[in-house]
């Protein structure tokens, strides 16, 4: 049996998703004591669900996706759930894996005086992605003159954007993401591992860069051990 908060850990939604689903009837649970208890067979049977417009994984899950798509240690996730993500993930093709993390972060287009460019880029806690990481990942896309695209913590964009001007006004040039998972670790890397450049790339209106990150995507899925 699985209490409610392991459910959302196999699942990869909120506490909150699964009572939602507990009220409407979709999983069965009971009470021992005082705690709401359900069946781990039928998690799992709702697991194997498909990706659909309306769901998509809690950001705590989906960073441990990509992180676990691009060999990085997750080391937020019990060695069980871990083991059940990897499951989960054999079962997804590219495009419903990009639809499962689209909850991952807060994306800002932001304008950044030229003078200041390098100075974003180089901050601790900014770390490229999209096509500004492109090359450095393996992607087959050529970047173009484009919007500098970069992850950093919300209080990291606070400070650039105290410092430094950054502004909604204007042409954007710099594409800022903010993981929703606040205990993400972005000090010290030069780029975000490739499965997350992968999304970002995959999320793009251009269809080259598209089909670049699809690719990667699928090559990381086909990876998995079986």
């Amino acid at each position: 049996m699985l209490t409610v908060a392991q459910a959302a850990e196999r699942l990869g939604v909120e506490p909150e998703q699964v009572r939602r689903l507990i009220r409407a009837g979709k999983l069965a649970a009971r009470r021992v004591g005082r705690t709401l208890v359900l069946d781990e067979d039928a998690v799992d049977g709702r697991a194997r669900l498909p990706i659909t417009a309306g769901r998509a994984l809690a950001p705590r899950t989906a960073w441990a996706a990509l992180w676990q798509l691009s060999g990085e240690d997750v080391d937020w996730l019990a060695p069980a759930d871990r083991s059940h993500l990897v499951a989960r993930l054999r079962g997804y093709d590219a495009d419903r894996l990009v639809a499962a993390c689209r909850d991952r972060a807060e994306r800002y287009e932001l304008r950044v005086l030229p003078a200041y460019r390098q100075h974003v880029l180089a901050a601790d806690g900014v770390v490229s992605s999209g096509l500004t990481a492109a090359a450095a990942v393996g992607a087959d896309i050529v970047a173009t003159e484009s919007a500098d695209e970069v992850y950093c913590a919300a209080g990291t964009l606070a400070a650039l954007s105290s410092e430094f001007g950054l502004s909604e006004r204007g042409q954007a040039n710099l594409v800022v993401r903010v993981p929703r998972y606040d205990p993400l670790n972005l000090s010290h890397r030069a780029h975000m591992p490739p499965a997350v450049v992968a999304v970002d790339l995959a999320e793009s209106a251009e269809v080259r860069t598209r089909r670049a990150g699809l690719d990667m995507l699928a090559a990381a899925l086909g990876g998995l051990t079986r």
